[in-house]
């Protein structure tokens, strides 16, 4: 599953867009009044200035796995890594990643993300050009379970390696994965901000065009056929 376009809200939309174009130096797209866009990889992402009071998003940009130490290097230059039971450096051994998280202006929870499955990209430098795409963009809901039937059976989207819990679970694949978690669960790694359910626009790519809307969520999932 490739994400292809993300749009997502924001209180202050200025700080927003110094940190995503000067801090991670990501290309600038698109600027209105309301609005801005960056490239980040094969991913186009959006913030719209909003006036909801209670926002909190994780997403999660792949990085190559044999850059996986230069990205810390790059990532630290820039900004502050948030730890875990001691440590800034996490691996999963069910989904087989290695990973990072780090803060934006917001307060959002973002992540850098290395598959051990995915092929390594060449040269030994890091920068922009090696976040890859998004790869990961949580959605908070009341019944998790729930929604995992539901877009099995609308949309085909499977459980990614056997990581379905009753307030958690991934749907996707090793390219994407969309991260079900329930209303009030700790995000990692410090479980310091309780999820919050925040509205979420998302493109993927895929064999028919359509677009449904999460209800009750403020949820909207596009797919963009393939080209």
């Amino acid at each position: 599953m490739f994400i292809t376009a993300i749009e997502l809200d924001t209180l202050d939309l200025l700080p927003m867009r110094t940190f995503y174009t000067q801090v991670l130096d990501l290309p600038l797209r698109h600027a209105k009044e309301d609005s801005f866009t960056v490239q980040a990889g094969t991913t186009t992402l959006t913030f719209r200035s909003s006036a909801h009071k209670s926002l909190l998003y994780h997403f999660a940009f792949t990085v190559p796995i044999n850059k996986w130490k230069q990205a810390k290097v790059w990532l630290k230059a820039r900004t502050t890594l948030l730890e875990g039971e001691g440590t800034d450096e996490f691996e999963s051994v069910r989904v087989r990643t290695h990973n990072y998280y780090f803060p934006d202006p917001a307060g959002n929870i973002l992540e850098l993300i290395a598959r051990e499955d995915l092929p390594a990209k060449g040269g030994d430098h890091f920068d922009t050009q090696d976040l890859l795409h998004i790869s990961e963009i949580g959605l908070v809901v009341d019944d998790v379970p729930s929604l995992v039937k539901h877009l099995k059976t609308r949309l085909g989207i499977e459980v990614y390696r056997d990581s379905s819990f009753e307030d958690f679970a991934q749907l996707g694949d090793i390219n994407g994965v969309l991260i079900l978690t329930k209303q009030g669960r700790l995000w990692a790694p410090d479980e310091q901000q309780a999820a919050v359910v925040s509205p979420v626009r998302l493109s993927i790519l895929g064999a028919l065009a359509s677009s449904i809307t999460l209800d009750p969520y403020p949820y909207v999932l596009e797919v963009v056929p393939f080209a």
